[in-house]
């Protein structure tokens, strides 16, 4: 399966769950250009370190805040349509916050607002290109590679990009911020 086949799952677990799903990532968009994800991945950095993040241990764990605040800025300065992401990085050895339905279904039945939930977020861009700021930061911290300042933690990943599980891929469970909400993740965005 490909990310496009695993986007339009997620959109239609989504609506499935009965979560909200104000718009929608699918169909992609024609590619954006080199200069645009440029152009987006400096504002990220831009963004980042004007709101106090400055390496890897700040970014870990902050997936959802960091996430909305760029799609925020994404399409406030950029005019650049992205989609809250909710899934996981999936490896031949290791899954980076694992999710299934049924957790999830668990999760929106009985939040538990003590704990964090077992998900990682991210940001698909129009054409299905991943955005991705925190999983790098976070495998820096797993891996004792060394904390690295955030230009150097940033992902983007093509949406044509041929999943290698050696190599790990994004896979999205849900689209849309509705279930971070519900799970007490985040308050309600306007």
């Amino acid at each position: 399966m490909n990310y496009e086949k695993r986007i339009i799952s997620a959109i239609e677990k989504t609506k499935e769950l009965g979560l909200e799903l104000s718009f929608s990532p699918y169909p992609f968009t024609k590619p954006l250009s080199h200069e645009e994800k440029r152009q987006a991945l400096q504002l990220c950095v831009d963004v980042l370190y004007s709101k106090g993040y400055r390496q890897s241990s700040d970014l870990a764990s902050n997936c959802t805040p960091v996430h909305l605040d760029m799609q925020h800025f994404l399409k406030s300065e950029l005019n650049l349509d992205s989609y809250i992401t909710i899934g996981d990085r999936y490896w031949d050895d290791y899954v980076y916050c694992e999710m299934s339905y049924e957790n999830i279904k668990c999760e929106l039945n009985s939040p538990d607002f003590n704990n964090p939930i077992k998900a990682h977020v991210w940001l698909t861009l129009s054409d299905g290109t991943i955005l991705d700021c925190t999983a790098e930061a976070h495998a820096d911290l797993l891996y004792k590679r060394g904390e690295h300042p955030i230009e150097k933690c940033l992902m983007l990943v093509e949406a044509s990009n041929i999943e290698n599980a050696k190599s790990g891929y994004h896979r999205p469970y849900l689209i849309g911020a509705d279930f971070l909400q519900k799970a007490g993740v985040c308050g309600k965005l306007t």
